[in-house]
């Protein structure tokens, strides 16, 4: 049984006898970010990137780990990063062509996703030695959208891009049944990671529509389609409520079967949706939610704080805390009707693993917490087998 009077019993009931994160900090674990670059000068880039957490965290995207080593070894500027990556991804790019052009579906969509990967990486980083600011990953938009379009058109399942009015304006939804679908079918409602966007979860969550559940990933305010719209708001579910009734309201969707998924910022919102949706939501999966995301930024790596700067409109450190205040789940979680499961990393070093506690401890239906041993942040984006797998295995148990 879940112990939720202490944070000591809490891991004991979760049968953690090892080390967990416990406050904020960097995913790759080294030196100053001034004496890093001095070391990659010296060609020691190595000696600081190449770890097994480093190399947990690409096997937990799905990609080689020894990508890792591979990219270390290039570095001679922490400015490098995105240019050694997007040229690890050129020869995934010339693999999907000729796939292409030797009718070789499978292989093609394999190459398609490896690639999205790695141009996540090269722009997204660790947010503290590596990130790209929002704006300036504009510049990658179209080849995305691209590689979007060449997966779904090799995939052949059904995508449908659906309006979703709501009380600040209007968002959209990108509606895929899971393939091979007959009737109606259980659906999950997904909500992206921060600087993400409705395409990008779309990919992400392909193991849930293989399991059977269509998806309806929507773009947050101030994120793709949304961009250059409305900033940020910690009450910004709204949104989501209202693509559940747009979902609701399709003839290929089960109205009785509707959960609720998201990951990092997305499971923040996903959980709010819960506690606002009451009956209408019967299930809600949240991949690495933080807790308070105001307090949070205070130890966040740069990367964070900027990003989240900017899609909540601050213009400077003091704003932004501010602004961040809002965000956070002290309150509401004792509002949800549906089961929850939470699954968190142990190694989370963005959401700590004792956000997984604080929100454990005031939800008050039924609850799993299923904790990622080893996992980082990286849990966030339940894409590989061993991280979706817990979530899909619960949902056909309760949805």
């Amino acid at each position: 049984m879940l112990d939720t009077a202490t944070f000591p019993g809490y891991l004991r009931s979760l049968r953690l006898d090892g080390a967990v994160t416990t406050h904020g900090g960097s995913m790759v674990p080294g030196p100053p970010p001034a004496l890093a670059e001095w070391g990659l000068r010296l060609g020691l880039g190595p000696w600081f990137m190449d770890t097994p957490q480093t190399r947990s965290i690409l096997a937990n995207l799905g990609l080689d780990p020894a990508l890792v080593a591979a990219v270390a070894r290039r570095l001679r500027s922490l400015r490098d990063w995105r240019a050694a990556w997007e040229d690890l991804a050129a020869p995934h790019l010339k693999a999907i062509e000729a796939a292409l052009a030797r009718g070789e579906r499978d292989r093609a969509a394999q190459a398609i996703r490896t690639t999205l990967t790695i141009l996540g990486l090269a722009y997204g980083g660790d947010g503290y030695y590596f990130h790209t600011l929002l704006p300036e990953r504009r510049r990658i938009l179209p080849i995305q959208r691209r590689l979007y379009a060449q997966l779904r058109a090799v995939t052949g399942e059904t995508v449908e891009r659906v309006m979703v009015p709501h009380a600040r304006g209007v968002t959209t939804g990108l509606l895929h049944r899971p393939p091979g679908a007959s009737g109606r079918v259980p659906a999950l409602l997904g909500i992206h990671p921060l600087a993400g966007f409705q395409d990008d979860f779309d990919v992400t969550l392909a193991p849930f529509r293989a399991a059977g559940y269509a998806t309806f990933c929507l773009d947050l305010p101030a994120h793709g389609g949304n961009f250059d719209g409305p900033r940020l708001q910690a009450d910004d579910e709204q949104a989501a409520l209202a693509a559940l009734d747009v979902l609701a309201a399709r003839p290929e969707i089960d109205p009785d079967r509707l959960g609720v998924i998201g990951g990092s910022l997305g499971a923040f919102f996903a959980l709010r949706t819960a506690a606002a949706a009451g009956a209408r939501v019967k299930a809600c999966v949240a991949y690495a939610a933080p807790f308070d995301i105001g307090a949070g930024l205070r130890t966040a790596v740069r990367g964070i704080r900027e990003n989240f700067a900017w899609v909540v409109g601050a213009r400077d450190y003091r704003e932004t805390l501010a602004k961040a205040a809002p965000f956070h789940l002290r309150q509401g979680l004792e509002k949800i009707q549906c089961p929850v499961l939470v699954v968190h990393g142990t190694q989370d070093h963005i959401c700590d693993f004792t956000a997984s506690y604080e929100i454990a401890r005031r939800i008050r239906s039924a609850l799993t917490v299923h904790p990622l041993v080893g996992a980082d942040h990286e849990a966030a984006r339940p894409q590989a087998p061993h991280i979706a797998g817990p979530g899909i295995e619960w949902l056909r148990r309760v949805l």
